[in-house]
């Protein structure tokens, strides 16, 4: 993927030429004066040829300085400022579970239930470092959790939460579009675990104390909104939450458009396969479209954490 700021001696046109080697564009070109506030370039702006692999963006700049990526940017220490936010509640608890392999802080955030003996909810983000609309899903769905609600704070009396927002810091920090600084797709590593990353992680899932895991969401993104699951009737639940879950949430997003895919993936290191196939549990992989809406993320990812606290805690 890219991302570049453009800052003008003058004003006027700018051509930039995009050339794709193994993989033909993806991302629709945003662009931003500060950052923060991302608008689509137009299509008449865009010409692609090649099949996709030879891309020409046309830009008129003012006097500012223009951001132009084909994600909005969602930094490290974008992460770093939404997670310390979160550890200023009384009941949220932040710590380093490890560091990436040029050093950057692994973080983790979680809340402790008062009841005996809780079962855990654990939710990673950010293994692949351009899917940004995975991002704004969790922090959306984590914020729902973490909120004020009665059902949120009935939920974490009886859940143990964690998160983990963003386990792929170097590869944010240097726009990778897989790979941590070992070149290797952190999400192809969950079983060998061989990059401290995901040791990181399989440290925090180690630690978790009986009766253990009853949920894991890994949050990504790709071309159409879709959950990646077991396959029906097989997530280790004997009541299907993955099916009661999905339902749930349609019932309230009836204009929302999403698939579920169920499929195991029998031998491919994921946290999803490697998780189902340890502790028998749903592991779901949650995936946003490239260009859903971002304030539809945000909305939709409210009630998936809404449905889910009231169906785990139906079951209690």
């Amino acid at each position: 993927w890219y991302a570049v700021r453009l800052t003008p001696n003058q004003p006027g046109p700018v051509r930039l030429v995009l050339q794709y080697d193994e993989h033909p564009h993806r991302y629709k070109p945003k662009v931003s004066y500060d950052g923060t506030t991302w608008t689509v370039l137009p299509d008449d702006r865009v010409d692609v040829k090649a099949a996709g692999y030879r891309v020409t963006l046309d830009i008129d700049l003012d006097t500012r300085p223009l951001f132009v990526s084909a994600q909005e940017l969602f930094t490290n220490e974008a992460h770093d400022a939404w997670t310390r936010a979160q550890a200023e509640k009384p009941f949220v608890e932040m710590s380093e579970i490890g560091a990436s392999i040029e050093g950057r802080p692994i973080s983790m955030i979680r809340t402790d239930a008062s009841v005996e003996a809780p079962k855990t909810v654990m939710l990673v983000g950010r293994q692949h470092p351009p899917e940004v609309t995975g991002a704004l899903a969790m922090v959306s769905f984590s914020d729902e959790i973490l909120s004020d609600t009665e059902l949120a704070r009935q939920f974490r009396d009886r859940f143990d939460l964690i998160i983990i927002p963003n386990l792929n810091p170097d590869g944010v920090e240097h726009g990778h579009w897989r790979h941590n600084m070992g070149g290797l797709d952190l999400n192809r590593d969950w079983g060998p675990f061989t990059q401290p990353e995901t040791q990181a992680a399989k440290s925090v899932v180690d630690s978790i104390e009986a009766p253990g895991l009853a949920l894991f969401l890994d949050f990504h993104s790709t071309r159409k909104n879709v959950f990646y699951t077991q396959p029906v009737g097989n997530d280790g639940t004997e009541y299907g939450f993955t099916a009661k879950w999905l339902k749930g949430a349609r019932a309230q997003l009836p204009d929302y458009v999403f698939d579920r895919q169920g499929s195991h993936n029998v031998g491919l290191p994921t946290s999803k396969t490697y998780i189902f196939e340890a502790f028998g549990i749903p592991a779901i992989t949650y995936e946003l479209g490239d260009e859903t809406d971002r304030t539809e993320i945000a909305e939709t990812a409210k009630i998936f954490a809404q449905e889910m606290m009231l169906l785990l805690l139906e079951q209690e």
